[in-house]
């Protein structure tokens, strides 16, 4: 055994440490076989795949020898359910089972965490009764997040029950990559995401999930930054997940609605900063009932197609170019009123960038053939109830994963 790789048996061994922690712990020979290939990769800063069936006990079998790493551990997971598991329970317990001091963080998107800022708009606009939230029900659950925000430490949303996840009080009060102003934000100080992320980075063991570890990746490749610590271990958990979020990382998508969502904040904060100039919320009605109509010239529910299918329908080619025309009067209202609020301004620069994207997605099938030869891609379109996403997709992820 090397120097650096824990001695495993007292931890796994019938009468271990485990045993003495965690009631019903048993030796399993598969999860002691499994926790040494996790020490020795960790400790040889290798890659290491491991398949475990049901019952073998992987979860100990990974976290025991990280925690005795003594290096900087994430954890990725493909699921938030298994996210809060991982930092409400098996953590906690494996820590404490082991007498081990590190430190542990949870960390999501962005998306998870009240966002102070939106959550002031919104409450405004239910003030002023603009259109936004669908029912009574939903105000009372806006009312409601806005309690919890006044008192949470950490702004999960996971923390407040009483609100359901698909409530259309979330969409309000929370923040995206495109709408948050970031620096500029005059809400930075109170920001519950940016308060996550500081623990992230002093923590010893971070849980996220597979979309957050893509979109740091991203980041990092764009030069743009970083959310995530460096670290010396990275940890998959329900791998089998890692290809799919990753094509979806590293192609390319425009949805119907972050168009909606686009439009909600430009009418919001054209109501906020520049009531008096109405041709911005003419713009934002247009652009509303374009893509509205857009989604409705497919006729499929919950289905992936072949981009083909729906480019070869005139009504489709028509509606999406009316989107595209309607984004850009939007663009040009908001760039008359830029100056007067930063959110003005980021929506204009989400107007232009959803607008650029829009027109590379609809580009001449022949264009994009020869434009994508060295990267091979595929255009698709996924369609949900009420939207659908216009994607480019890399067709392998092999050189995301060799970097």
């Amino acid at each position: 055994m090397s120097a650096h790789t824990p001695d495993l048996s007292r931890v796994f061994a019938a009468d271990g440490l485990l045993a003495a922690a965690i009631p019903g712990f048993r030796h399993r020979p598969q999860q002691v076989e499994m926790a040494a290939k996790v020490a020795a990769a960790i400790a040889g800063n290798q890659v290491l795949v491991a398949e475990a069936g049901t019952g073998t006990g992987k979860t100990y079998a990974y976290l025991a020898p990280a925690l005795l790493s003594g290096g900087k551990v994430i954890v990725s997971t493909g699921t938030k359910t298994l996210q809060d598991q991982l930092f409400q329970r098996d953590l906690p317990t494996v820590r404490e089972a082991l007498k081990v001091g590190a430190t542990i963080a949870l960390l999501k998107g962005r998306a998870n965490y009240v966002c102070p800022y939106h959550l002031d708009r919104a409450l405004a606009g239910e003030a002023r009764n603009t259109p936004g939230l669908k029912s009574r029900e939903e105000a009372g659950h806006l009312r409601a997040i806005a309690r919890f925000a006044k008192t949470s430490h950490t702004g999960d949303k996971g923390e407040l029950p009483g609100v359901p996840e698909d409530s259309g009080a979330w969409m309000l009060a929370t923040s995206t990559r495109d709408n948050c102003l970031g620096q500029d934000c005059p809400n930075n100080k109170e920001c519950f995401v940016i308060n996550a992320r500081r623990e992230a980075m002093a923590a010893d063991v971070v849980v996220v999930n597979h979309h957050l570890f893509f979109a740091d990746v991203m980041l990092r490749d764009d030069g743009l930054g970083e959310l995530l610590p460096a670290c010396n271990t990275v940890i998959f958990d329900e791998a089998h997940q890692l290809p799919e979020v990753a094509g979806l990382f590293f192609g390319d998508s425009v949805s119907t609605a972050q168009i909606l969502d686009l439009v909600r904040d430009a009418r919001n904060e054209g109501l906020a900063a520049a009531k008096d100039y109405s041709p911005l919320q003419d713009a934002c009605r247009v652009l509303d009932k374009a893509v509205r109509d857009l989604r409705l010239e497919v006729k499929a529910g919950n289905a992936r197609l072949p981009a083909a299918s729906v480019t070869r329908e005139q009504g489709f080619v028509s509606s999406l170019e009316n989107v595209g025309r309607a984004l850009d009067e939007l663009a040009r209202h908001l760039e008359s009123q830029a100056a007067r609020a930063e959110g003005l301004a980021n929506c204009l620069a989400r107007s232009q960038d959803v607008a650029y994207r829009l027109k590379q997605w609809s580009r001449d099938e022949s264009a994009v053939a020869e434009a994508d030869a060295d990267e091979a891609s595929v255009k698709w379109v996924e369609v949900f109830n009420h939207a659908l996403a216009l994607n480019r997709t890399p067709l392998s992820v092999a050189p995301i994963f060799r970097r």
